[in-house]
């Protein structure tokens, strides 16, 4: 009887334990919910108005031309991940499927390192070149303010705090430099395609990447790609800690 007792008891106290469980991690997806709609809203925002030619100060640009700039490109790249991300986390929450796809979760790694990299650029690299020049908030102004670090920021805190999984591997990590390595070939072949004697023709090193001349490349994208993919390995280890 009392056998009985404290294995019904058990039981019980399994069964709320794993309810708890199961409603911690709803509640965490329902919030991870919401953070990714609203990044794909402030991402459509942000590059309607960067495209609206209405920005002014550096690094903006009208129409398409905008898209010669990684943060633009980065952030269009986030706001599509979280909008897919968000699509099958509503699945979820609605019951139609038990737990958030793999690909999903990788994809919003990709994401998210391209848009960290633009924010630790804007931050560490852009801001001390150009800022004694246009100013040290000019890179935070307009548009700029939710490309270089708001938008950046919500995707970080998504990521890590909320979407936190075991399904994304290490190796996952190197998918995270591919937009990177894309871009850097894109980058190269326009100041190539624009340099005279190993000297870039204005306008076609608009990062300033190349002040050296051409020959800097060699030091500059083995570095980017390093860092890229270190921002990737942080970002995924940080999500794998657990935390309630």
């Amino acid at each position: 009887m009392g056998d009985a007792f404290h294995g019904s008891s058990g039981t019980n106290l399994k069964v709320i334990e794993n309810s708890e469980i199961w409603f911690t991690m709803m509640v965490k997806i329902k919030t991870a919910f919401r953070m990714n709609v609203l990044i794909f809203i402030l991402e459509v925002f942000a590059i309607c108005w960067m495209f609206s030619g209405i920005n002014s100060g550096i690094l903006a640009a009208s129409r398409l031309y905008a898209l010669r700039y990684f943060t633009v490109d980065s952030n269009i790249l986030m706001g599509i991940a979280a909008l897919v991300m968000a699509v099958d986390e509503h699945k979820v929450l609605k019951g139609e499927k038990r737990e958030v796809s793999q690909s999903c979760f990788v994809f919003k790694l990709v994401g998210t390192v391209g848009v960290t990299l633009t924010m630790l650029v804007t931050v560490f690299f852009l801001t001390p070149t150009m800022g004694p020049v246009y100013g040290y908030l000019s890179l935070f102004s307009h548009s700029n303010f939710l490309l270089h670090l708001l938008n950046p920021v919500l995707s970080i805190i998504s990521f890590v705090r909320y979407e936190k999984t075991d399904k994304i591997a290490f190796k996952h990590t190197f998918t995270g430099i591919v937009p990177m390595l894309i871009y850097a070939v894109y980058y190269m072949a326009s100041a190539v395609s624009h340099s005279e004697n190993g000297e870039i023709a204005k306008g076609y090193d608009w990062y300033g990447f190349f002040i050296g001349g051409i020959k800097s490349a060699v030091i500059v994208v083995p570095v980017m790609l390093i860092v890229t993919f270190g921002i990737s390995a942080v970002l995924w280890k940080l999500n794998r800690l657990k935390k309630s």
